[in-house]
């Protein structure tokens, strides 16, 4: 993932407080966590200031940050951006009422296609939301930010062959819980042949 950055020597300058290292670390990971946060919180605008606190509190704590390689870099960021996505989720208002305007045309064969693909992402969204947290872990990052198994270990704090396990239990639920008419997502989606 760290594409055209050394990462090791790219976090010692930015423990020695370089802030152009900083910037270097915010290039290549900020989309990832951004993706990351959309996910979890479906709220773009909240998914990008939940970023930024991301890079804030990586610029905190980059001095007592050990790099132990790649993977250990990977789930310090992430744990980070859990947080800070948990934590946004306490302060938001629990409430959120989705409205639908009277006046859509839904004979419009463009907003026909447009508002299924609104319900197929609610569907979806409603899916993931009622697996276990470490499942839906697993199904965001593996998915949706691109992380490979080892990687999400490191986040999860379990072994590759848990994570495998996670995910084979996690895409069966979302098969029972998804309609047969939206088994195709999971094709769509990358996660496995549609049943």
């Amino acid at each position: 993932m760290p594409g055209s950055i050394d990462l090791p020597a790219t976090i010692a300058r930015a423990r020695e407080g370089n802030p152009q290292a900083i910037h270097e670390l915010y290039e290549v990971y900020a989309e990832p966590v951004r993706r990351y946060c959309y996910v979890r919180l479906g709220d773009l605008e909240a998914a990008q200031d939940c970023v930024q606190e991301v890079f804030v509190s990586v610029w905190r704590g980059i001095k007592k940050f050990e790099y132990r390689g790649e993977v250990s870099f990977t789930a310090w960021l992430y744990t980070i951006a859990n947080n800070v996505v948990v934590s946004y989720i306490r302060k938001r208002n629990r409430t959120q009422h989705v409205s639908l305007s009277l006046e859509l045309n839904l004979t419009d064969p463009q907003t026909f296609d447009t508002a299924r693909a609104v319900c197929d992402r609610l569907a979806i969204r409603e899916a993931i939301e009622q697996l276990t947290y470490e499942q839906q872990q697993v199904i965001i990052l593996k998915f949706f930010v691109g992380l490979s198994n080892l990687e999400i270990a490191g986040i999860l704090g379990r072994s590759e062959g848990a994570v495998k396990a996670l995910q084979h239990r996690a895409i069966h639920r979302l098969h029972q819980l998804l309609s047969p008419t939206r088994a195709g997502l999971f094709v769509e989606l990358g996660l496995g042949e549609a049943r």
